[in-house]
Order: structure tokens, then C-alpha cells, then sequence
């Protein structure tokens, strides 16, 4: 066990349910040295926020044999045991490992009967889960058993039986393994390129459609392989920005899953990504009623045990309040949207370093379209800043590449006409470098470089949003007003209505 710091402790201490903290009492009731861990739970758990100085001298204790540094990581320990045992009932693989362990103990005391009766119970259990690896383990049991029948004549089958069934099984371990590695691959490269700019880049998402894997299901040998297949499309579809097949796949995944639930216990993350991506087509297909009632039934997997972690209970929160942003932002409800701003702050400032750094970019990066649509356009900056100051350069390039526009567009209307001139040409330098470029992004250089030389703005305006309606016809050029909706602000200008009116 690694050496735990204080801060550590804390984290995790406040990470537990009150369930979680209720079985902790009761754990920790049994432990030999029960009252310096309890005393030691009791201080972090009460403390509002991580202050060392502070919780080291209230929690400072004398103890004849241990030390400071030792009650900490027993602390620590029993925490981690007491969750260990807190889902080993409602976890499948905790289960049928302890019950493996029950069959060797039977068959060590010579109850061959009983070790047969639960043997078979278990195997059976073990199947309709595609329990594979835990069933190669059974069978290595069953060996051994089947041998001792034979010597009693009780011959229920053959060890050649048993070779076959194992074969079988290997086979269907390994064809999951491939699909896995597959998934692997397709998701790395689609995150490499998170926007596809020309139709050349597509080969590849259709040279793996078309591959003997992803063709057809029929080199799937188990459910698992299946899950693993329909996500797998789901991605190549989703770069084509095939919406139709896309949500068609996830569609298939999320119903496969709904009719066999331990797919659910065994692939949570990958059942709430397919759940996101149906509701993020209703909502780019600005389809808002469905997209309503898709988020209200994703709240509810709150209360789902399979999705009982903080980590998956994040996920759902980030997910369906981004999906509301959207909905409103995207909807012309900028009223409405504001206040979800608010809720999402609390969260990410409660959850710190738990919400991940890509939610955090993603929040932001809508927090900065909204107020720009709003003409909240210092507000907009705030959050803008926030993203530009994220020092990984390769996460979500392609977000860090569009707020490269929106900050444009931010200093355009804050009339910081200096700082403008200069960020236009070291943009423009940044384009340069980057192969292939959308023509959107060249022609909102142009047009912003046209406006600091005119006396009269609204004819570029209107030459520019005429150019902006025939360059969205292109699907690839589409794929940029998406992230942001270029179109929109011109006509916004063109016009003297704010995207941001409530209608």
C-alpha cells in the first residue's frame, strides 16, 4: 500500500455517500483499533473545507503503540474495506469470486455432491452474464471433480466435453479482446482529429465500416462483442457527421443493454455515452421537446446502482445540464440558460479536481457562446479566458481552435481595436500551420479585417453573411457553424436582432 497524505484521506472521505458512511460506522465498530480511526473520520468528515495546519491539530492523538503517520493510513485502509464490502453484494465480479472460493472449499472437504450442485448453479449464472474468464476458472474445478466422478461412476460428461467448452470460451474471450483493441484504436483516432475538414479524411472511418468486424455483426460471438460493435460504428458515423446512423447505433447499444442489464453493470460509461450522444442529435437537430424528455429519463439513471460512483453520478450531472445549456442557448432561451451557468459553477467549485479538465473546457467553451449571444460580451471574455489559459495544447484542439474565433469576435465588440489588430495577424500565422483549414475561419479573418478599414460596417456585414449562407451548404463547413453560430451573429447584425431574445 502507498504512503496516504492527509489531503488524500480527506478527499476520500468526502467522496462517500451517506450510505457509504453508515457502513463505514458499522466496519470500523470491528477493527481492533476502532477508536483512533473513528475519532480520525469524524474530524475530516465534519471539516467544511482541507486546511492541514487545522485538521492536524485537531486531529492529533496519542496512542501507546501506533503514530500519527500510522493511524492515517489504517484510517485510510479501513476505508477502502469498508467499501470493498459495501458493493460486494450488488457487484457481479465480487460474487462470483467469493462463490469460486466456496467451490474450492467444497471440493478440499470431499462434498463432491454439494460442490456439483453449485457448480452447475454457478456455471449457469456465470453464462447468462458472459462471464467467460470466470468460467474458464469453474471449469479448471469442474476438471478436477469430473475426475473424481468418474472414479465413483457418476459420468455426467466427458473431459473431452470440458476441452471443447473451454476452446469455445477462449475463443470468445479473445474475439472481446479484439473488438476492445479495435475500440481502442478507433476512439484514440478519433480524438487525435476531433474535426474532419475534407472528404480524404473520411477513408479511413469508411474503410473500418467496411472491414470484416465492422461490416456486420456477425463475427460478434457474445453480447459484449456486440456492445463493443455498435460503439465502435456509433464513432465512425459520428466523424462522417452520419447523425441518422449514429444515433441509430447507439440506439441498437442502449436497447441491447436495456435487454440484457448485466451489460449495464459491466459497461456503465459506455450505456451513459450512448444515452448523451441520442440526446445530442435531438438537440443539433434542435428537435428540443424530445431532447427534454431524454434528459428528464437521464436524471433518473441517478438512482440506477450500476450507477452509484461519484464518477458516474458526475457524468449524468454534466451531461444533462450541458444538454440544457444547449438547449436553451441553441433555442434562442438565453434567460433561461443563465441561471443553469450559476448551478454548473457550484458544482465545479464543490467537485474541484473531480470534474475532469475536458468537462471543465466544454463548460466554458458554451458559457462563452451564450454570452456572446447574449451581448453579455464581458462576461463572455471571463469565460474565455478561463479556456485560453488551459495550458494542454492537445486537449480538445478543437475547441481551443474555435475560441481562437470567438475571441476575435469578443475584442471586435469590446472595441479593443489594438489588441484585435495583432490577434488577427498571429491567427492568421497560426492558420498557416494548420492543414487543411475550414474556409469559414479564413473568410471571419477577412471580414473582421474589412471592418477595422470601413466607415461603413453594415455593407460588410451583408456582403459577409450572404457569403456565410452558401458556405454553410457545404457539409464540411457546416461541421464549423456547429461549434459556434457564425451565421447567426452576422445576420444578428445585419438585422439588429440579438440571437439572445427570449422567443
Amino acid at each position: 500500500m502507498f504512503s496516504v497524505s492527509l489531503e488524500e484521506l480527506y478527499d476520500l472521505v468526502k467522496s462517500l455517500t451517506k450510505s457509504e458512511k453508515r457502513f463505514f460506522k458499522l466496519t470500523v465498530s470491528s477493527e481492533e483499533h476502532s477508536g483512533v480511526i473513528s475519532k480520525l473520520f469524524d474530524e475530516l468528515e465534519k471539516a467544511n473545507e482541507f486546511d492541514e495546519a487545522k485538521l492536524l491539530k485537531s486531529s492529533k492523538q496519542k496512542h501507546k503503540t501506533l503514530s500519527q503517520k500510522e493511524i492515517l493510513q489504517l484510517t485510510y485502509n479501513v476505508v477502502l474495506k469498508s467499501q470493498r464490502t459495501f458493493y460486494a453484494e450488488s457487484i457481479s465480479g465480487y460474487k462470483i469470486k467469493d462463490e469460486i472460493s466456496n467451490l474450492r472449499n467444497l471440493f478440499d472437504k470431499a462434498q463432491y455432491k454439494q460442490c456439483r450442485k453449485m457448480l452447475n448453479k454457478l456455471k449457469e449464472e456465470a453464462y447468462a452474464e458472459e462471464g467467460f474468464n470466470s468460467i474458464l476458472e469453474i471449469i479448471s474445478i469442474e476438471k478436477q471433480l469430473l475426475d473424481i466422478e468418474n472414479k465413483f461412476g457418476n459420468v455426467s460428461k466427458s473431459l473431452d466435453d470440458l476441452i471443447k467448452e473451454e476452446q469455445l470460451l477462449i475463443d470468445k474471450s479473445k474475439n472481446i479482446g479484439e473488438y476492445a483493441q479495435s475500440f481502442s484504436k478507433i476512439n484514440y483516432q478519433v480524438r487525435q482529429n476531433m474535426v474532419v475538414k475534407t472528404s480524404k479524411e473520411l477513408d479511413t472511418y469508411d474503410k473500418l465500416l467496411n472491414s470484416t468486424l465492422f461490416k456486420n455483426c456477425d463475427k460478434c460471438y457474445s453480447k459484449k462483442a456486440e456492445v463493443l460493435y455498435h460503439h465502435s460504428r456509433a464513432l465512425c458515423f459520428s466523424k462522417k457527421r452520419d447523425n441518422t446512423m449514429r444515433q441509430n447505433e447507439f440506439k441498437e447499444m442502449v436497447a441491447l443493454m436495456d435487454k440484457n442489464p448485466f451489460l449495464i453493470n459491466e459497461y456503465p460509461k459506455r450505456y451513459l455515452s450512448g444515452i448523451n450522444n441520442i440526446l445530442s442529435v435531438e438537440i443539433e437537430q434542435a428537435h428540443y421537446g424530445t431532447a427534454e424528455k431524454l434528459i428528464q429519463d437521464f436524471i433518473k439513471l441517478k438512482n440506477h446502482p450500476a450507477f452509484n460512483t461519484t464518477d458516474l453520478q458526475l457524468k449524468i450531472f454534466t451531461s444533462t445540464t450541458n444538454a440544457q445549456l444547449l438547449i436553451y442557448t441553441d433555442g434562442g432561451r438565453t434567460d433561461k440558460a443563465i441561471p443553469i451557468v450559476k448551478l454548473i459553477n457550484e458544482q465545479i467549485a464543490l467537485y474541484k479536481d473531480k470534474i475532469n479538465k475536458e468537462e471543465v473546457l466544454i463548460f466554458y467553451y458554451n458559457f462563452t457562446s451564450l454570452y456572446i449571444y447574449s451581448q453579455k460580451y464581458e462576461e463572455a471574455s471571463k469565460y474565455l479566458n478561463l479556456l485560453l489559459s488551459e495550458n494542454d495544447t492537445q486537449l480538445r484542439q478543437d475547441l481551443q481552435c474555435f475560441s481562437r474565433l470567438q475571441n476575435i469576435i469578443l475584442h471586435y465588440e469590446l472595441q479593443k481595436i489594438p489588441e484585435l489588430k495583432y490577434l488577427l495577424k498571429t491567427t492568421r500565422d497560426s492558420y498557416k500551420q494548420q492543414k487543411p483549414q475550414f474556409k469559414i475561419e479564413k473568410l471571419l479573418l477577412d471580414m473582421f479585417e474589412e471592418l477595422l478599414e470601413t466607415e461603413k460596417p453594415q455593407l460588410i456585414w451583408e456582403k459577409y453573411n450572404e457569403e456565410l449562407k452558401e458556405l454553410v451548404q457545404d457539409p464540411f463547413e457546416k461541421i464549423a457553424n456547429y461549434y459556434f453560430d457564425f451565421l447567426a451573429y452576422t445576420e444578428s447584425k445585419v438585422s439588429g436582432k440579438s440571437r439572445g431574445y427570449n422567443f
